[in-house]
C-alpha cells in the first residue's frame, strides 16, 4: 500500500511537465492626468498616447464642419504637431484634450478655408482669361478694361465649376489660347463636349455680372 501512495505524484495524465513560463501581463493605461503632465515635460511615448486615445475625436470634429476626411486626418495631425511645438517652445502651460486640439485643429481649418477663398478670388490664371470672354468683340480697348469688382464676381463664378470645366475654359481663354479642336485633344473630350463646356461657363459668367440668375 505504501509503495501505491508514493507512486501517486508521478501517475496523473502521463505528460511529463516542463518549466512554467511566467507570462507578462501589459502594464494598466496611464491616468490622463499622468500623460498630460509627462507630456508638457517632454515625454514623447506620453504624446504618443495622448494622440492614440484623442485623434479620432478631432477628425469627426472637422468632419462636423464639412472638411473631407482626408484633410481632416491632415489638419488633425497638423494640429498636434503644432500642439508639441508649443511645448517644446515653452508655451504651453495647460494640456486638457481634446478640447485644446480641436480648437487648434478648428483654427487650422478656418486658416486654410480663407487661403483657399483668397486664391479663387486673386488667381492671376483666371482673371486675365475671363476678361477675354467678357469684353464685346467690337468695343474698344477702354471699353475692355473690367473693374476689379466684375472680375472677382466673375472669379468666384469660376471657382465653383467642375475641375474639367475649369481645365477647358483657362486652355481656351488663358495664355495659350488653343482653338476648340486644340483644348478637346488636350483634355481628351470631344469637340462638340468642349464648345457646350465653353458655353455654359460662358453663359454663368455673363448671368453673374448682370446680376441674373443662370438657369
Amino acid at each position: 500500500m505504501k509503495a501505491l501512495v508514493d507512486a501517486l505524484p508521478l501517475l496523473g495524465t502521463g505528460i511529463a511537465r516542463g518549466p512554467r513560463v511566467r507570462v507578462e501581463r501589459p502594464p494598466p493605461p496611464a491616468d490622463e492626468a499622468t500623460l498630460c503632465e509627462a507630456a508638457l515635460g517632454g515625454d514623447a511615448e506620453a504624446w504618443s498616447a495622448l494622440v492614440a486615445r484623442h485623434n479620432q475625436r478631432v477628425v469627426v470634429s472637422l468632419l462636423a464642419r464639412g472638411v473631407r476626411v482626408d484633410r481632416a486626418k491632415d489638419i488633425a495631425q497638423e494640429a498636434w504637431i503644432r500642439l508639441v511645438e508649443q511645448q517644446r517652445q515653452g508655451r504651453l502651460a495647460r494640456l486638457q484634450l481634446p478640447g485644446l486640439a480641436i480648437a487648434q485643429a478648428h483654427f487650422l481649418a478656418l486658416e486654410a478655408q480663407r487661403r483657399d477663398a483668397a486664391a479663387r478670388r486673386h488667381d492671376p490664371i483666371d482673371e486675365p482669361s475671363i476678361a477675354a470672354v467678357l469684353a464685346a468683340p467690337g468695343c474698344d480697348a477702354e471699353a475692355r478694361l473690367l473693374t476689379e469688382e466684375r472680375v472677382t464676381r466673375a472669379v468666384d463664378v469660376l471657382s465653383g465649376c467642375s475641375s474639367s470645366a475649369k481645365k477647358v475654359f483657362r486652355l481656351a481663354y488663358g495664355g495659350e489660347g488653343l482653338s476648340h479642336a486644340e483644348v478637346a485633344q488636350r483634355v481628351g473630350l470631344s469637340l462638340q463636349r468642349v464648345r457646350q463646356i465653353l458655353c455654359e461657363v460662358r453663359a454663368k459668367l455673363r448671368a453673374a455680372l448682370e446680376g441674373r440668375e443662370e438657369r
